[in-house]
């Protein structure tokens, strides 16, 4: 018997994941130039991308990522608001650690600590980025610049695991993360690094 063996071209649009990063990473580097204010925009975001990971694994099914991606891109966007609008109690960096917590619970009363090797991975990561995301906002801004993108290149690592384990997030937006994660990162650092 004759093993046929069938490959299919990679094709651009199989890399929509990487392009849509890229894309992302042109928005960011225009804020990064634009406003000056790094530690403010992107410090929350490091816990946030720690909380969509903990929101999709609570959700339970990969495919998720996308609406735990719109909820708390759109829970983040409501925050910088209610602060530019002096509503906000504590900063935007406080309360998504704060959003984050809740989610935590939210996971525990879901009953997913019961996969204990994923949820202690979880479990650690929002611990992790979360204390970047809270010391970041407590350093001189040239350092918390310096650790938000440290913080990034970090999760780029984060994403690259759950990529080539293919579990908890869907595998294009692990992709997508990952990409953005290790461009931004630097860009973050450079950025420190001459201001």
């Amino acid at each position: 018997m004759t093993e046929v063996v069938t490959s299919r071209r990679m094709r651009l649009t199989d890399r929509w994941p990487t392009m849509a990063a890229i894309a992302a990473f042109a928005g960011a580097v225009l804020v990064i130039t634009a406003f000056g204010r790094e530690v403010e925009f992107f410090g929350p975001v490091v816990v946030t991308m720690a909380a969509i990971y903990l929101m999709t694994y609570a959700l339970g099914r990969p495919w998720t990522v996308w609406i735990a991606l719109a909820t708390l891109s759109t829970v983040m966007a409501v925050l910088h608001v209610l602060e530019y609008l002096d509503l906000l109690p504590v900063g935007p960096a406080a309360a998504m650690s704060i959003v984050a917590v809740l989610l935590w619970l939210w996971t525990l009363v879901r009953g997913r600590y019961r996969d204990t090797g994923t949820f202690s991975r979880q479990t650690a990561g929002l611990a992790g980025f979360g204390a970047v995301t809270l010391v970041c906002g407590l350093l001189a801004p040239r350092w918390g610049i310096l650790l938000v993108g440290v913080g990034f290149l970090a999760h780029a690592f984060w994403d690259a695991y759950y990529y080539r384990r293919n579990e908890v997030v869907h595998r294009p937006y692990a992709e997508f993360c990952g990409v953005l994660d290790a461009t931004v990162g630097p860009a973050l650092i450079v950025s420190a690094l001459v201001s």
